[in-house]
């Protein structure tokens, strides 16, 4: 072993045969806990279904906008950053690091270049009204083809890959157990807001929800955090979560702005989603020691 010593120092003494030999035993079983510990088949399940949700956000933030330009969206965008956070947690209980390395730079340059194109057509969708209506799933489709379609070659070389067993399952803690029915509370506001009347009110309403969900953002490092309830959810709470979005987007793109008997239904369908996030924060949800 050939080696530059440190100015001002002796070099190290080589190891012995059997030392190296342990080193590089070593070495493998760190790889080994490596592959254990990232599950590339779930990391793109997630990438395809992040594809998925962003780019029905993009579309439905199209014709939201291009109705009203008060509300709606802004409904749509509070309910999204929630998404992305419990995205995240799911996405680093899988494995996924948030880094950049060299063999990646082309994909990131590639998914740039669509990003910035879909953010271009998304401007020119909204701002240009006669525009015709292939632009409004346009920036939706553009998103869907870069990241879905990244996720399916991830999906497709994962593919050999050994199914891991379930997670164990356990109960939520407190803190988790709070931020699922907090969870329910915050889409419950936002479907009281998306159904009710335009005016002051609702305003003050959307500014007050803004500042919890800032609050909540900030407590992500904790058990109530967003981040952490992706990591601990299982299929009952993310198919809760999708119930509430689906009813979150139909409200907000198919309701008339407040129509007599729309803000009683908005209130209806809240109250059902507090009720299903409280139950849901009693299901088992994973053990993340396991």
């Amino acid at each position: 072993m050939d080696q530059k010593p440190v100015p001002g120092h002796d070099a190290l003494v080589p190891p012995d045969a059997e030392t190296a030999r342990r080193y590089l035993d070593e070495a493998d079983a760190v790889a080994v806990r490596r592959d254990r510990a990232v599950d590339r088949r779930a990391i793109a399940r997630l990438q395809i279904l992040n594809a998925v949700v962003t780019a029905a956000f993009l579309v439905a933030s199209v014709i939201a906008l291009r109705r009203s330009p008060d509300g709606g969206a802004q409904v749509l965008l509070f309910a999204f950053l929630v998404y992305g956070q419990i995205l995240s947690g799911a996405a680093q209980r899988s494995g996924l690091q948030w880094r950049l390395t060299r063999g990646r730079w082309q994909v990131v340059v590639v998914g740039a270049v669509i990003m910035v194109a879909a953010l271009v057509t998304f401007g020119v969708a909204v701002f240009a009204p006669e525009a015709p209506w292939v632009m409004v799933v346009l920036p939706g489709a553009l998103v869907l083809a870069a990241l879905g379609g990244y996720g399916a070659v991830q999906l497709a070389r994962a593919s050999n890959d050994p199914h891991r067993p379930a997670a164990p399952r356990t109960p939520l803690p407190r803190g988790a157990r709070a931020g699922t029915v907090g969870v329910g509370a915050v889409f419950a506001a936002l479907l009281m807001l998306a159904a009710a009347p335009e005016g002051v009110l609702a305003s003050v309403l959307l500014l007050l929800i803004a500042l919890c969900v800032l609050a909540w953002l900030c407590a992500g490092a904790t058990d109530l955090g967003l981040p952490a309830l992706g990591a601990r959810w299982r299929w009952p709470h993310e198919t809760g979560l999708a119930i509430a979005a689906t009813a979150l987007v139909a409200l907000t793109l198919f309701g008339r702005g407040g129509a007599e008997g729309e803000a009683t239904a908005g209130v209806i369908v809240g109250c059902g989603v507090v009720l299903l996030f409280g139950g849901l924060s009693f299901v088992p949800g994973r053990d993340l020691r396991g």
